[in-house]
């Protein structure tokens, strides 16, 4: 059983495909240069750039969101100022959700790892 939160589809630590199948699903929520750069030999330093990488996307996102009415009012309609804000809150509830994934992931790769 996996915890609240565990990303879709992807199968719990302890499995034989854990390590295989969270690289790809890394690979696949991240930047495309990922996938030919020494962090995807790596899952728990990928996963933990990509937990940075996220919860930058979210600071940027909450950015956005704050200031929207700001730097388009004059610009947008006001209806069309509560569409990009809906659009970004709702980029931001996506940014949330996918954080806690990564969360979860790093607890279980760090579960499944080597002591050195």
């Amino acid at each position: 059983m996996t915890p609240a939160g565990w990303p879709h589809g992807l199968v719990p630590p302890g499995h034989e495909d854990f390590i295989s199948d969270t690289v790809k699903w890394l690979l696949d929520i991240g930047p495309a240069d990922l996938r030919s750069s020494a962090l995807r030999q790596y899952p728990l330093a990928l996963a933990l750039y990509l937990e940075s990488y996220v919860t930058g996307a979210l600071e940027g996102s909450r950015v956005g969101y704050s200031q929207t009415r700001t730097n388009l009012d004059g610009v947008l309609q006001a209806f069309d100022l509560e569409i990009v804000q809906q659009a970004l809150a709702a980029e931001g509830a996506r940014l949330v959700a996918l954080q806690r994934e990564i969360m979860l992931v790093v607890e279980g790769l760090r579960s499944t790892a080597p002591h050195a």
